[in-house]
């Protein structure tokens, strides 16, 4: 691993470089972003470095995981540049605040004065400081999130903070009547609002089963792929 020293003048020269990009003599695609522009970016580039983590875990590659962090840390430093043209906050304010975050929620290993501090969990320590700036439990999930996951977040949220919480039966039998209903449906509105009935009742049992359906959607669908292009 690089000296401290040596990750602090490669960050800095790296800030350079993007604010060179979005001076008035940059880049006029770096120049025109927004944060909003840049959204479905920095998603799109979220996948692309969990499929590089993929590759390396299966494959041993490991180059492709090293660029990919890099067009992540693209992404972070981009938006704070941006963040600072608005007068809203800096690069610095962003690595403090996370700073700041993963001391308070590690109080057993940073040694927080208060010992009730030390017993408390992850979901206790992250709802104080929510405090301040205080969203329901279910709006505070990203729309951004994969649908499958989108679900079993919610409903994991609203069985913890409104007992709301489906039986594991009920939803297997949901599906079974549901599928049955499928096979009549006419017309595709029917048959959509069918489905995702379904895949909710299938996320459903998959977050109290302890499953991942999204990354088992994901095997089964790497599973077809390498029988049809072996």
């Amino acid at each position: 691993m690089l000296m401290k020293e040596n990750v602090l003048s490669a960050l800095e020269n790296f800030i350079h470089v993007v604010e060179e990009l979005r001076s008035e003599h940059g880049c006029p695609w770096d120049k025109a972003q927004t944060h909003e522009s840049l959204r479905m970016q920095l998603i799109e580039e979220a996948y692309e470095a969990a499929d590089a983590m993929l590759n390396y875990h299966s494959k041993g590659e490991i180059d492709n995981l090293r660029e990919e962090l890099g067009d992540i840390l693209l992404q972070v430093v981009l938006h704070s540049v941006i963040a600072e043209e608005e007068h809203l906050f800096t690069l610095e304010d962003v690595v403090k605040e996370i700073t700041e975050k993963m001391i308070h929620r590690h109080p057993h290993v940073f040694k927080h004065d208060s010992l009730d501090d030390n017993e408390k969990t992850w979901e206790e320590l992250k709802a104080e400081e929510k405090k301040n700036n205080p969203t329901l439990p279910l709006h505070g999930i990203p729309k951004a999130l994969p649908a499958l996951l989108r679900s079993a977040k919610v409903q994991k949220k609203a069985a913890v903070n409104y007992h709301h919480k489906m039986d594991v039966d009920f939803s297997i039998n949901q599906i079974e009547l549901l599928a049955g209903q499928l096979g009549n449906a006419k017309t595709k509105e029917t048959k959509e609002k069918l489905m995702t009935s379904m895949l909710y009742h299938m996320t459903n049992v998959a977050w109290q089963e302890n499953i991942n359906l999204e990354e088992g959607l994901m095997r089964n669908i790497d599973t077809i792929i390498e029988t049809l292009e072996p």
